[in-house]
């Protein structure tokens, strides 16, 4: 499609597909071999400090192979920063200590929130994961403990703070456009019957909130803040 033709249809997308995300959520941006975990808004460009609320996120478990053997996170003014090893792959980060949510008297929920950055391996490591069908492609699978999870709302933020809703086909996939150069950020969200914990941290929900983030490199210039 021409580039002038896919901006005319961007611009016709419905108001209501460009609302603002409701909850925040957790994704990486790299840099070489350094890595910052964000608590916000994409969309917004916000991200939570310390201090505030991204005082309630206690435990980030940040890899690149194996979850096992998590990096060390140090907590920054508005961020998490990584040392990442030398030539490392996609880099992912789990965080399963929020406490269960829920009213009085109602089942609980507990959320796990999950991370990637990089579309360049196609394996998943992650409960909930978007996974890339060919390395650096636009195609993408959303797998739910390695199974394809049909008809599933993903959120696309673009470089310049627009946003799109999408779903999964019936096979899971989906495609995102990247006419602009810069970072793009995805989430899923999906909850599951799990019940789980005791006493005052008995669940009965688990709630997956995963984004996936990276770079185009090629595309339109954002010059935009």
């Amino acid at each position: 499609m021409p580039r002038r033709l896919l901006l005319a249809a961007l611009a016709a997308i419905p108001v209501a597909l460009a609302l603002p995300a409701t909850a925040h959520q957790l994704w990486l941006e790299r840099e070489g071999d350094a890595a910052r975990l964000y608590f916000g808004e994409p969309v917004e460009n916000q991200r939570e400090r310390t201090g505030g609320l991204l005082d309630r996120i206690p435990n980030p478990k940040v890899f690149v192979a194996d979850p096992a053997s998590p990096l060390p996170a140090q907590r920054q003014a508005d961020h998490f920063a990584v040392a990442l090893p030398r030539g490392a792959g996609d880099v992912r980060m789990i965080e399963d200590g929020l406490p269960p949510f829920g009213r009085p008297g109602a089942e609980k929920v507990k959320s796990v929130m999950l991370a990637r950055e990089g579309r360049t391996e196609t394996r998943h490591a992650m409960d909930l994961e978007l996974v890339p069908v060919a390395a650096g492609g636009n195609n993408f699978v959303l797998l739910l403990r390695g199974e394809p999870l049909p008809r599933t709302e993903v959120t696309l933020v673009a470089p310049p703070r627009w946003e799109r809703r999408l779903r999964t086909d019936t096979t899971g996939r989906v495609s995102f456009e990247t006419p602009w150069a810069g970072r793009y950020v995805a989430e899923a969200v999906h909850v599951v019957d799990s019940p789980g914990g005791s006493g005052d941290g008995a669940y009965a929900k688990i709630r997956y909130v995963s984004t996936l983030s990276f770079t185009a490199e090629k595309g339109i210039a954002w010059t935009g803040k």
